[in-house]
């Protein structure tokens, strides 16, 4: 699939880009910042203004609810939740 996600805030710290401008995405890997590489026709095209584009996340200190307090939340409930909000990877201080 390609994808051209437009008009996003693109925030790489490992290339040091920030900046608001359009990202070509094939076959899940990005081959295009700023201008389409050539011959790319976009299968699907992502209005990103006012939307962060970036890295997933990752939490270094997460707390779970189990054991002992599932009826509050579950592993899965809150690993659903962090995905929802751009986290990628939790860490579980002891």
């Amino acid at each position: 699939m390609t994808l051209r996600i437009i008009q996003g805030r693109v925030i790489d710290p490992a290339s040091d880009v920030d900046r608001i401008t359009d990202l070509f995405v094939a076959d899940g890997k990005i081959v295009g910042l700023d201008t389409a590489p050539s011959g790319f026709v976009p299968e699907r095209q992502l209005n990103a203004t006012g939307c962060l584009v970036m890295p997933g996340l990752v939490d270094l200190a997460a707390r779970l609810r189990e054991p002992g307090q599932e009826h509050k939340a579950t592993i899965a409930s809150e690993t659903y939740a962090a995905a929802a909000g751009g986290i990628t990877s939790l860490c579980f201080p002891p």
